[in-house]
């Protein structure tokens, strides 16, 4: 059984109101059980559809009345029961020069039982938005939803059984700042799951996952800011929120059953800046990274087995740096703003738990000066406790355990 079907749209005539109307859908099924449905309302929009073999259903809903022209669709599914669903809107008043043409989707399933769906528009500053799914790998699920102007998201699923889901501008009102963010998602393993939302301007976002049954979630609010997620083993999840601006966060996650959750917000200070990386290849580890300040910068690497790390930065200027290669051992750094001080700077804490097992080591910093303090703690044996508070500005303190069993505490406090 061979389907094609060939559709030009004629004159749209309105009250008081004539434009010409250029839609072209092509719809060309082969196979049997097809289900395909074009409906275009505005002018200059562009439709395709190409399935082969069975059961494949597309639907394509596209609105544009000029704004500045353009709109172009297409979807080409060739595996078995495969759906996609895509609709574009963008029929408002014309915003020059935000809104200058452009709203385009393109489909491309070659696997089976794959499900894709994009939603575009309607705020009055769309335009020049591109989405793009391709899967050619079976049981996947795709969908992009772009409102405001200028927003780039991009799906690429190779694998089985992943879910990716992009979501850009679609929580602002339509006078609030927003537009020309960048959502990637790629996913080359099976069973692997991104969310990807942006609510704010200029911001970054990539997912790139090879492995298996891992998840990351990003969230951005704030404006410039750049999220990184590489997961290439099995197990792991990964959770980043950006709530402020001009930040980086980067997780990088090739063992298994890790976690990673950083965060970025306004505290204390007008928050940005801050640089924050996680680096998983152990086993069952798990990370967290908090900055509320500005210009702070936090590490963590832990190839391990069963760590944690705690990472809060407040102030200003502070670096944390964590590298655990032990076995179920702990480390925490918090450095903040004392009582009544403005700023907290300048601070540096790290901690290298590099072997043994069941380590614990604590580190907490505080200053309202310009000068630094500075906190070191290396642990290479078992079972040993060191604790560091430090007050004030220009204290400095170094522990090192190489053996089992010992506990150390130190205290300085300078007004």
């Amino acid at each position: 059984m061979k389907k094609f079907k060939y559709i030009v749209s004629s004159l749209l005539i309105f009250p008081a109101m004539i434009f010409a109307q250029s839609n072209v859908g092509v719809v060309n099924e082969t196979g049997s059980d097809h289900k395909a449905t074009i409906g275009q309302d505005g002018i200059l929009n562009s439709s395709y559809v190409t399935q082969t073999n069975e059961e494949n259903t597309a639907t394509i809903t596209q609105t544009n009345h000029n704004k500045n022209l353009n709109t172009f669709s297409d979807v080409n599914q060739s595996g078995v029961e495969n759906e996609a669903t895509v609709e574009q809107t963008s029929n408002g008043m014309i915003v020059l020069p935000l809104a200058y043409g452009s709203l385009k989707t393109i489909v491309n399933q070659s696997g089976d039982r794959n499900e894709a769906l994009q939603v575009q528009g309607p705020h009055l500053q769309q335009g020049a938005t591109y989405g793009e799914i391709i899967q050619g790998g079976d049981d996947n699920f795709a969908s992009q939803h772009q409102v405001k102007f200028g927003n780039d998201a991009r799906i690429n699923q190779g694998g089985n059984g992943n879910i990716a889901e992009q979501a850009q501008d679609t929580k602002l009102l339509p006078d609030d700042e927003g537009s020309f963010n960048k959502a990637v998602a790629t996913q080359s393993g099976s069973s692997n799951e991104a969310y990807q939302e942006q609510q704010g301007a200029t911001n970054n976002a990539l997912v790139d996952q090879s492995g298996s049954s891992n998840t990351a979630d990003q969230y951005q609010k704030g404006m410039l800011d750049v999220v990184k997620a590489y997961q290439s083993g099995s197990g792991n999840t990964s959770n980043q929120d950006q709530r402020t601006g001009f930040n980086l966060a980067e997780v990088n996650q090739s063992g298994s059953l890790n976690t990673a959750d950083q965060s970025q917000d306004v505290g204390l200070l007008l928050g940005g800046y801050n640089k924050a990386s996680i680096d998983q290849s152990g086993m069952a580890n798990s990370s967290v990274q908090t900055q509320l300040g500005y210009m702070n910068d936090a590490k963590a690497n832990q190839s391990g087995l069963g760590n944690m790390a705690l990472q809060i930065q407040t102030g200003t200027f502070n670096m944390a740096s964590i590298d655990q290669a032990s076995i179920t051992s702990k480390a925490t750094q918090i450095q903040k703003s004392g009582v009544g001080c403005e700023d907290d700077i300048l601070n540096r804490a790290d901690i290298k738990q590099w072997g043994g097992c069941d380590n614990n080591a604590e580190q907490y910093q505080t200053t309202c000066t310009v000068s630094m303090n500075d906190a070191v703690i290396t642990q290479d044996g078992s079972l040993n406790q060191a604790v560091q508070n430090q007050f004030g500005g220009d204290n400095y303190s170094s522990i090192a355990q190489t053996g089992e069993s010992h506990n150390a505490v130190v205290t300085q406090t300078r007004p």
